[in-house]
């Protein structure tokens, strides 16, 4: 034994070693800006300020944003439904996922369906505020409401 007290091991005690801090998974959104700019912008049209219009109205209203988002997923069964009518009597899917899923069976075609605008939704609703989900959620209307239209005026031309 040495006078200086007990040896002790250097690398033990070396607290610099590996890093200590460990690299979690987050899971929360790390976008700080919801995509708004608060300035107001220099050089807009009327159709860019009426649409900036409607995008701030749906991220300050969330009731309003909760009714566009029932009304695709209303459009989306009512798609299902057209679509199945047409099918009916001798028309086509033209979606080939859909028309693989209606191939096996009816029911997985409208349960996939209804589950991933059901899904998307809900992923729209959780970043409500930020404006690029609010442009996928105004995107998704249109789209259905133009298949819509286009069910009913296959109908119509069917007579």
């Amino acid at each position: 034994m040495s006078k200086s007290g007990p040896t002790v091991d250097a690398e033990s005690n070396d607290r610099r070693r590996g890093d200590r801090r460990q690299r979690r998974v987050s899971l929360v959104w790390s976008e700080r800006r919801s995509g708004f700019d608060r300035r107001a912008p220099a050089s807009a049209g009327r159709v860019s300020m009426a649409f900036e219009s409607v995008l701030t109205g749906l991220r300050d209203s969330p009731a309003t944003f909760r009714i566009l988002l029932l009304t695709v997923n209303m459009l989306n069964l009512a798609d299902f439904a057209l679509t199945m009518n047409a099918l009916a009597i001798g028309g086509g899917e033209a979606n080939p996922i859909m028309r693989s899923l209606f191939d096996l069976n009816p029911a997985y075609a409208g349960l996939f369906k209804t589950f991933v605008v059901l899904a998307v939704s809900l992923v729209m609703w959780r970043f409500r505020r930020f404006r690029s989900a609010l442009q996928v959620a105004l995107m998704m209307l249109v789209v259905f409401m133009g298949v819509f239209f286009y069910h009913i005026l296959g109908l119509i031309a069917l007579g």
